[in-house]
């Protein structure tokens, strides 16, 4: 596809030029006008999908790199914050109260689509709940007018055992399934075992579920190893094991808890 031209006041042509110039201070990020040129990019865009033309992906990293850099230019706010001891350092509760306190110019553009605030483990597990219920959330991934490009890491199929179930969940490709998989998202080469049982689960990348374990209402990170007959999680609370951990065979891992060490053989973590 052409690369779409924008047309400022300060300068004409392809966003990659612009992030370039930038980058070499031949342009200063206080003179370009980011809703100016947002408004164009979506004028663009529906004339593309008017002509039923895919929209590529690299204008939203580009994007998203000049916002960044635009942010940071207009946020003198940051740095205090960052020295604050007694903030949380979170952009909408402290960065922006402060601007707003401070008299800053702010503005605000109205997003009628699907967004969540994904900066706790419980609100990530909702958004990735939801995305199962295209119907209900609003977020649908298979949706042709408005796909969603993600990094691909390129492996096998996924394969499904003779004696698995999977129900209601989406199961990326490099997994392995032999056991239940019930209303869960598994991310790339997650392996469950025969005899084991995922619900209510988020997986990421290269999880190892053994025979006879339990995984519920939780997020277990990339690489995390749950042993043969282990339990994590429950019926409340999300539960949360570190990223490379092992949960011990038969040990078990209470609803809520956040686990960053890994859990020995028979032991019981609330």
């Amino acid at each position: 596809m052409e690369k779409l031209e924008y047309h400022l006041p300060v300068f004409d042509g392809p966003l990659d030029l612009l992030l370039s110039l930038i980058a070499k201070n031949k342009l200063d990020i206080y003179d370009i006008p980011i809703a100016e040129l947002l408004d164009q990019y979506m004028e663009q865009i529906a004339l593309m999908r008017e002509e039923n033309m895919d929209v590529a992906s690299e204008f939203l990293e580009m994007a998203a790199r000049l916002v960044q850099i635009k942010a940071a230019s207009l946020l003198p706010q940051h740095e205090q914050d960052e020295e604050d001891p007694k903030s949380q350092n979170d952009f909408g509760k402290n960065v922006l109260p402060a601007m707003l306190n401070a008299g800053e110019a702010m503005y605000a553009y109205r997003f009628e689509g699907y967004w969540k605030d994904v900066g706790t483990i419980d609100s990530l597990w909702e958004a990735n709940m939801e995305v199962l219920d295209p119907e209900n959330s609003g977020i649908d991934i298979f949706d042709e007018k408005w796909k969603i490009y993600s990094r691909n890491p390129v492996l096998p199929p996924q394969k499904i055992g003779p004696r698995a179930v999977v129900q209601d969940s989406l199961v990326t490709e490099g997994c392995k399934i032999y056991g239940n998989v019930h209303r869960s998202v598994l991310s790339a080469g997650v392996v469950v075992e025969e005899g084991a049982t995922v619900e209510d689960a988020v997986l990421m990348d290269g999880v190892v579920v053994k025979a006879g374990a339990v995984v519920k209402r939780c997020i277990l990170a990339e690489d995390v190893v749950v042993g043969a007959g282990a339990r994590v999680g429950g019926e409340g609370p999300i539960a949360h094991v570190g990223t490379g951990l092992t949960v011990g065979a038969g040990a078990t891992v209470k609803e809520g808890a956040k686990v960053f060490e890994s859990v020995k053989e028979g032991m019981e973590v609330c």
